[in-house]
């Protein structure tokens, strides 16, 4: 799986437990960073940096929105 697939399949199964779709980064990443690592197969040397930056794609292509500059996300429905 490439990081891209396990971060936005991460997003679904997490914000799909939240209430509107609203996550924040931070529990985000205490629930699903290992799994991410485990399902790309390696954790590479920066795996919450590559995950920030797939995070950002899924932005720029109308997955999720940043609703704050503290690390909040909402999973676009």
């Amino acid at each position: 799986m490439t990081w891209r697939e396990a971060v936005e399949t991460a997003v679904r199964r997490y914000a799909s437990k939240c209430d509107a779709g609203i996550f924040s980064r931070q529990d985000f990443l205490a629930e699903e960073e290992n799994r991410i690592i485990s399902d790309c197969g390696g954790g590479g040397e920066t795996p919450r940096q590559t995950i920030s930056r797939v995070l950002q794609e899924l932005r720029n292509d109308g997955v999720i929105d940043f609703l704050d500059d503290r690390g909040t996300y909402r999973l676009i429905p």
